[in-house]
């Protein structure tokens, strides 16, 4: 009876009442659902969402940088020398470019800043006279430019004539016009309308002003891969003459005379010049020993023939070393390049013993072919015996 009842009950109640009286047991099934599966789902490897593949990468274009270059210079952050800055007690840098280790064949690049563009010191006027000499008397050897370097030269001397009395206001005076030399005398006047221009080359200005030669690098007209020397103001060059090396690439001014130029360094040596940038100023350094003090070296500086020389002795050598800068300019987007060299005698190199054994080293290393380069042949026996002695020294007193 009661069981019957209860059928009935049931049958009798509403679709509405039935509803009512499961939902709380449906909300509390769901509720306990949901955050079981969320857990689950968090505990769940999720498979990266990656970027397309490109089923070839695309290459970057010659000179392609990952932030744009320079599209001026600013020297407001130049340090300057101090006020009481005097050239005529100021040393020349003794560089030694060479290591205590084998002598390899590279570009030796070193990065640099504007501060480094150009050194002066005790050597200035002595410099600055023999350059006025050179310039007058050997215009032809000392000075070539081809046309449409212009520009780029007298962008690189409006960079200069700007950087000067900042970084040695003690030398310099900039003017409304140009510049004046404090130290020389000479005013002038850098304005394009000037008169100057009919007797200087924007390039000798800047020789006029600094201890450097100058030159203008520029792109070829018709293949950009290929650097070509435009212009330059030369007065200490090392075994070259500039009338005929004007125009050539760097390969013609390389190959065949630097050693394994063609194999080591003529690729990447084009290579960098195509990609230097105008923020990124570079440094290297040439040495040779060499038996002249003279600095405009116009004859033949590298294999030389010791029965075709006088013979040498100790005090008749000397250390030149080159100080190469290379800056982008950045409007024209020529590069010029500077050469500072110092000539120094060999007995005052190796008064420093740590200097001597290393130089012992380097050049105890050469190979055949750089040896007959860099004249070994001629020099070896009286630096060999003088090094020798040298160092056996040092390992005495050590």
């Amino acid at each position: 009876m009661e069981s019957h009842l209860s059928l009935a009950k049931v049958q009798d109640t509403t679709a509405k009442d039935l509803i009512l009286s499961w939902l709380p047991w449906v909300i509390l099934l769901l509720c306990s659902y949901i955050p079981t599966r969320f857990f689950l789902l968090s505990r769940t490897p999720r498979k990266a969402i990656l970027p397309p593949v490109e089923s070839k990468p695309k290459e970057k274009p010659v000179g392609a940088e990952q932030k744009p270059d320079w599209v001026s210079i600013d020297f407001q952050h130049i340090v300057p020398e101090d006020l009481n800055f005097d050239w005529t007690q100021t040393p020349e840098q003794p560089y030694r470019p060479w290591h205590n280790g084998p002598h390899h064949v590279t570009m030796g690049i070193k990065r640099t800043t504007l501060d480094d563009w150009v050194e002066l010191d005790h050597k200035y006027v002595e410099r600055y006279n023999y350059k006025r000499h050179l310039f007058s008397t050997y215009p032809e050897k000392t000075i070539q430019h081809l046309p449409g370097s212009e520009e780029a030269s007298f962008e690189a001397l409006y960079l200069l004539a700007d950087l000067l009395p900042r970084r040695y206001p003690s030398m310099f005076q900039a003017t409304s016009t140009g510049i004046n030399n404090l130290v020389t005398g000479d005013i002038w006047d850098l304005r394009r309308e000037s008169p100057i221009w009919k007797d200087y080359h924007p390039l000798q200005v800047m020789g006029l002003l600094t201890t450097e030669d100058w030159f203008i690098m520029q792109p070829d007209e018709e293949d950009s891969s290929v650097t070509r020397l435009r212009a330059g103001a030369n007065c200490f060059p090392a075994g070259w003459k500039i009338q005929e090396r004007i125009g050539h690439s760097l390969w013609e001014i390389h190959a065949s005379k630097v050693p394994m130029y063609e194999e080591k360094l003529a690729i990447s040596m084009d290579r960098f010049f195509q990609k230097l940038r105008v923020d990124s100023p570079v440094m290297r350094f040439n040495y040779a020993i060499d038996n002249s003090p003279e600095l405009f070296h116009i004859n033949s500086h590298h294999n030389l023939r010791p029965d075709e020389q006088d013979p040498v002795d100790l005090d008749g050598l000397f250390l030149r070393v080159e100080r190469q800068y290379l800056q982008r300019l950045p409007k024209t987007r020529a590069i010029v390049f500077s050469i500072r060299t110092y000539v120094t005698p060999i007995r005052a190199v190796t008064k420093d013993k740590d200097v001597a054994s290393a130089l012992r080293t380097s050049v105890n290393s050469y190979g055949p072919e750089l040896a007959i380069y860099k004249n070994k042949p001629l020099w070896n026996d009286v630096l060999t015996a003088h090094l020798d002695e040298v160092v056996g020294q040092m390992e005495q007193c050590s």
